[in-house]
């Protein structure tokens, strides 16, 4: 039986193999990748903000997860950008320099990843799961110690489910925001209480 591939790697292939020889527009890329768009946003996103970046970054590359899971809570079917990024033009050489660099995280991501579940994609679970990505959006942006990498990893990780159409993933991913937003509420507490014990 041949192996099915994952859905990034056809993304990736759709997107270095355009038939227009000198190469597309954000928004061409944008409309080829359809439904996945939110998926690559996230996927993107929280793949960089996983990153040993300097501290406080993630207050900066935290706020497109916030564009992103504003549009999938208000129900779009795909990614909206202005015109004047959908309107870029990006040479094929450097969306196929692209793939080439993503694939080797694709292929490995194949072996685990398969189309299920995807109730979790239609109607009012696609958008609770918008809002709780917003949620965790907002975690992390937020100056708190120790909360950063949680949230990151988990819009990573819905972010392959919602590339592969895998509702087992997008379900592990969410449970890791829940962690997360959970984990954030503890330490705000934490040094509220010890803020406030401090002054009394």
């Amino acid at each position: 039986m041949k192996k099915r591939r994952s859905g990034a790697i056809r993304g990736l292939a759709q997107v270095g193999t355009r038939k227009k020889p000198e190469g597309s527009s954000f928004g061409e890329v944008l409309e080829s990748l359809g439904d996945r768009s939110f998926g690559w946003g996230f996927m993107i996103v929280g793949f960089m903000n996983m990153l040993p970046l300097p501290p406080g970054t993630n207050m900066i590359l935290g706020l497109p997860i916030l564009f992103i899971a504003t549009q999938m809570a208000l129900g779009r079917q795909a990614l909206w950008f202005p015109d004047f990024i959908t309107r870029r033009f990006i040479a094929r050489s450097r969306w196929r320099a692209g793939a080439l660099t993503a694939l080797p995280i694709a292929r490995p991501l194949s072996r685990f990843t398969r189309t299920r579940y995807t109730s979790l994609f239609q109607g009012r679970a696609e958008t609770v799961l918008g809002v709780l990505m917003l949620v965790t959006g907002v975690v992390l942006c937020l100056p708190i110690p120790l909360t950063g990498w949680l949230p990151a990893i988990s819009c990573f990780v819905v972010g392959i489910g919602l590339v592969e159409h895998d509702g087992a993933i997008v379900a592990l991913g969410a449970t890791v925001a829940i962690v997360a937003i959970a984990i954030a509420v503890a330490m705000a507490a934490a040094i509220y209480l010890g803020i406030s014990y401090a002054s009394s």
